[in-house]
């Protein structure tokens, strides 16, 4: 049992959290086709994604849970797409908004937008919304389970780390 005095710093689970973590994109726009890379992504376990087609609905879904990044389109059901980037400052917080526009060559973002993005939207963008480079994935610490372990960990890719265990525990039952 741990003492009730027993100093527990959260600040390195956030920071683990944050960078390992899969992102919950929202999408609000009333045309999904523009998705279909960040559908595939999602079926891959690489993001978590919600489509909504309103800022009604998305206001609701922000309620239930955590967002990471905001896809909106230019125009929604209910409103602009800028209409819906202003509420949603007064209200949510910091997650990272993009204004997907189907003509953006050349757009600048609206204040309450960190960025303009035109079709097909990719993981990459959101990688890039969120801070994170694309160019390299998220890396776990594996230290193999050999007598002869070297004096530092080896760093794999995520994706690695999770199929050598799975194999590991196959193998050592």
């Amino acid at each position: 049992m741990i003492p009730a005095s027993f100093p527990i710093s959260r600040d390195a689970d956030t920071e683990f959290d944050a960078e390992f973590r899969v992102p919950h994109v929202v999408v609000v726009d009333p045309q999904f086709d523009d998705y279909g890379h960040l559908a595939t992504a999602a079926r891959r376990g690489e993001i978590d994604l919600h489509f909504r087609s309103s800022g009604a609905e998305a206001i609701k879904l922000a309620r239930k849970g955590r967002v990471d990044v905001w896809l909106v389109a230019a125009e929604l059901d209910d409103m602009s797409g800028l209409d819906f980037a202003g509420l949603l400052q007064s209200r949510q917080g910091s997650a990272p908004l993009a204004i997907v526009e189907s003509s953006a060559a050349g757009s600048a973002a609206p204040s309450s937008a960190a960025a303009v993005l035109s079709p097909p939207i990719t993981v990459a963008d959101v990688e890039r919304l969120l801070g994170r480079s694309s160019a390299q994935p998220p890396v776990l610490p594996f230290v193999p389970s050999s007598a002869a372990r070297p004096a530092f960990p080896m760093r794999m890719p995520m994706g690695m780390s999770a199929a050598v265990a799975a194999v590991m525990v196959l193998v050592l039952g």
